[in-house]
């Protein structure tokens, strides 16, 4: 599973890539998302790619091995960035 900073950016809109509810969004950036999936204890790995639909902004994206369901999964990582 591959997951972008801008899944979670309440300034873009489900049309420019946010995933999460506007109420979850946050302005997250590349180390809010690494510590939220370093606490929630799932293993990522960092790769040096851009989103497609933002390719002059951040140049990092995360891949996931999970068996959960991705709606669900970025949803709790939009809870535990909100937190931190």
């Amino acid at each position: 599973m591959i997951i972008y900073t801008s899944y979670f950016k309440k300034t873009l809109s489900r049309k420019m890539g946010r995933k999460v509810p506007k109420s979850l969004a946050s302005d997250a950036t590349p180390e809010k998302v690494e510590m939220a999936l370093k606490k929630l204890n799932i293993k990522y790995e960092i790769q040096d790619k851009k989103y497609p639909k933002h390719w002059y902004d951040d140049k990092i994206r995360f891949y996931i091995e999970t068996e959960k369901n991705k709606s669900y999964l970025l949803k709790e990582i939009a809870k535990t960035i909100k937190t931190i």
